[in-house]
């Protein structure tokens, strides 16, 4: 990351079985700035007791969630994660304690429905669900939104208050332990009208087929759905076929993602070559 700040823990409570709220504190927010984006997230760097000098940027010890909630004033930044596994960041957030030092970087976020749109439809599994509250809490009275949340056991709903109109469906599934319903849902829904603006969060997997859904049936212009991969199921998998790759393949895929574009955009060749070589 081209910028860390350090910060304390101050705080960490569970909400729910499997998702927690730890609170970040630190002089070093002073410089920290918001996209206003409201699925904007960060990379939080972990150490291991005996990191190196430098541990605030390794990616190897980087994990990246959700700003649910920041306080410039404060100086505070509240995450809320999933703990589910055994993870670097699971078991981080369910053991960290106040005074624990970790790095964070500058955020970036994703969402960004039209000024003309007001209908909005969100997809999210459990990893997606801070994203969600946070939009909605920020959402405008007019705007309506049909809301579909997969999670890991029916005590993990939390409140999901909104000035908005909500309309809110949770599922049990996905998640690593059962297939997503997601997609399969979306199938059931009614025709979207073509202002609708779609945002979905979830595993990387169920996200390309989530995307291929859209493409195929609700047609749009990339600026009214944005699909993002929050985590790879089998993610060791995944990462030994990607270094099984030629080194021209590598550098095909490093050619077709074009940070000049919308990732949107990006995605329509991306696809075809992922499934092409495997991915």
């Amino acid at each position: 990351m081209t910028d860390s700040f350090r910060v304390n823990v101050v705080d960490s409570i569970e909400l729910t079985p499997n998702l927690r709220r730890v609170t970040l504190a630190g002089d070093s927010l002073s410089a920290w700035e918001s996209t206003g984006q409201p699925d904007e997230f960060v990379h939080i760097h972990i150490p291991d007791a005996d990191s190196a000098e430098g541990w605030e940027d390794d990616h190897d010890i980087a994990r990246h969630y959700t700003i649910r909630r920041w306080d410039k004033a404060a100086q505070t930044i509240v995450v809320d994660i999933v703990t589910h596994g055994h993870g670097r960041g699971s078991t981080w957030a369910r053991t960290c304690q106040p005074g624990d030092v970790v790095a964070i970087s500058a955020p970036h976020g994703y969402y960004g429905a039209p000024e003309h749109s007001t209908k909005r439809l969100l997809l999210a599994d459990a990893t997606g669900l801070p994203a969600v509250a946070r939009i909605l809490e920020e959402a405008s009275p007019e705007e309506t939104f049909q809301v579909i949340v997969e999670l890991l056991d029916e005590a993990d709903k939390i409140a999901l208050p909104s000035p908005a109109d909500v309309d809110v469906q949770w599922l049990i599934a996905g998640n690593g332990r059962a297939l997503s319903e997601l997609v399969p849902t979306m199938a059931t829904l009614d025709e979207l009208s073509d202002d609708t603006y779609i945002w979905v969060a979830c595993e990387t997997k169920a996200s390309r087929e989530a995307r291929k859904h859209v493409r195929t049936y609700w047609m749009r212009h990339h600026t009214l759905y944005r699909i993002v991969g929050y985590w790879h199921f089998e993610q060791e998998e995944r990462l030994k076929r990607w270094l099984a790759l030629t080194p021209e393949q590598q550098a095909r895929y490093a050619e077709i993602w074009d940070e000049s574009r919308p990732d949107e955009v990006n995605w329509i060749e991306l696809e075809p070559f992922l499934q092409e070589v495997g991915l």
